[in-house]
């Protein structure tokens, strides 16, 4: 939606909100100006929000229900926030959600890839493990016993490090290790997940308004999910390799 269609939807959302106040009588022999009007309208004024909202706040605000356009637009309208601090702060508060997002679209991205025997497979990591363990000090106590010679606990080394190596050798392969795994990663700096500081210090001081709202909240979460996924999908993830490849 383009900035001459945020206007027309904020001018129909004002005129719909205008509330026509019931016209007051005069005072009798008031002469000076100093009695009612004959009408006054009450409304909130949204037409500096179509020129100052842009980018990631205009695409939050025009996705908002009236009832949210408009509350946001008495902060405006009262002098509580400037229009511009209002366009930094959605701005903030839409970056914000898309970092949770993020991590939580990775997370759910690298769960869905695991195979299903990965608790069997964990079981069987922690027993090569402990038994790693128990051979490296029955075996060492064995080598030192009286009556051991040299070469006997030379050899018994050798077969140690032989054994323990297979092992070894199986525990890695249990646990990916040269294998390709997935990586999902954040480049610092990126203005569609940081908050600038200007950005940041309108969102705390649109925070400490107490503005709750649960549709802005829904909205916010559905438009960072969105762009969270398709992130994920095309450019934050990628795959490594933890230690030497397996050929």
């Amino acid at each position: 939606m383009g900035i001459s269609g945020v206007s027309a939807s904020l001018f129909q959302a004002t005129a719909a909100a205008s509330v026509q106040a019931k016209p007051a009588m005069a005072k009798t022999g008031a002469t000076d100006g100093s009695g009612p009007t004959p009408s006054t309208t009450h409304k909130v004024d949204l037409s500096n929000l179509a020129s100052a909202l842009k980018g990631d706040a205009l695409d939050l605000f025009t996705n908002l229900p009236a009832d949210d356009r408009m509350s946001l637009g008495k902060f405006v309208s009262s002098g509580a926030l400037s229009a511009d601090e209002l366009n930094d702060a959605l701005s903030s508060a839409l970056k914000s959600g898309r970092k949770k997002a993020f991590w939580q679209t990775a997370k759910e991205d690298a769960e869905a890839g695991r195979s299903p025997d990965g608790a069997a497979r964990q079981q069987s990591m922690k027993a090569i493990s402990d038994r790693m363990e128990s051979e490296l000090e029955s075996r060492r106590a064995a080598m030192y016993a009286p009556g051991m010679s040299p070469q006997d606990r030379l050899a018994a080394l050798s077969k140690l490090s032989a054994d323990l190596k297979d092992m070894q050798d199986s525990w890695d392969q249990l646990a990916g290790i040269g294998m390709p795994m997935k990586a999902y990663t954040l480049k610092g700096g990126d203005e569609r997940f940081f908050a600038t500081s200007k950005e940041q210090a309108a969102g705390q001081k649109f925070a400490d308004l107490g503005f709750q709202s649960g549709s802005f909240d829904k909205v916010l979460s559905t438009l960072a999910k969105g762009f969270a996924q398709k992130y994920v999908s095309e450019e934050g993830k990628t795959e490594i390799t933890i230690g030497p490849a397996i050929r």
